[in-house]
């Protein structure tokens, strides 16, 4: 791996804590009892758990020369990550049958289809360390959402967090390797996604209504 990407594990740790700050109040904190909550999001917090447990330990085992154990850890997602995006619909499902919310519908619908995206490239391109420790990195664009969306509120337009972070990333490798392409791809994933799912937002909720019934009237 490169240089500059031996230490994104530190990255990956630091939305970690983000995301445990942010779900303390309605999970973390409810240990050990957990009261009122399902087999079905203890399963989904394990899996995203041990997803970002394997975003912090790669980097680590390339840096460490371990790499066969990097490359079985990875071909392990191949059975893992369809069960992780399972296990998010499931509980996206279950959310709005507890409580119908249109514009969480479309964030979901947005989160799910950017970590298939991210991860799907990030395998495609698993022979090209450069652009898959990239697409891997990136990954971790659709659990910010979820976690900002239980901190005391900033009064940001929606997407800029996420515009922030490709962002950033690409002022990142202006000064470093300059690998410009992964990042402008999944800037473009996102905005081809996330512009659309907007305008439904603000200009199309009948349709909104119409596919929300489709998925679980």
């Amino acid at each position: 791996m490169e240089k500059a990407y031996r230490n994104v594990s530190y990255l990956f740790g630091g939305v970690l804590i983000v995301v445990f700050v942010a779900f303390y109040k309605t999970y973390f904190g409810l240990f050990p009892q957990f009261t009122g909550i399902t087999t079905l999001v203890h399963i989904h917090a394990l899996t995203i758990l041990i997803w970002f447990g394997l975003l912090i330990i790669q980097p680590v085992l390339i840096v460490r020369k371990q790499v066969a154990l990097h490359r079985l850890l990875g071909k392990a997602t191949y059975g893992f990550v369809p069960l992780m995006i399972i296990l998010l619909v499931l509980v996206a499902r279950s959310g709005q049958l507890h409580e119908k919310h249109l514009g969480i519908f479309l964030v979901n619908i947005l989160d799910v289809s950017l970590f298939t995206a991210f991860y799907s490239l990030a395998i495609a391109y698993r022979h090209n360390p450069a652009y898959h420790a990239r697409f891997m990195v990136i990954t971790i664009l659709p659990f910010i959402s979820p976690a900002l969306g239980r901190l005391p509120q900033i009064p940001l337009p929606a997407g800029t967090p996420q515009l922030l972070i490709i962002g950033g990333l690409l002022l990142y490798e202006r000064f470093h390797r300059k690998v410009y392409k992964p990042y402008l791809i999944s800037l473009y994933i996102f905005l081809s996604l996330f512009l659309p799912l907007l305008g439904l937002f603000l200009f199309g909720m009948p349709l909104v209504e119409r596919m929300w019934q489709v998925c679980f009237g």
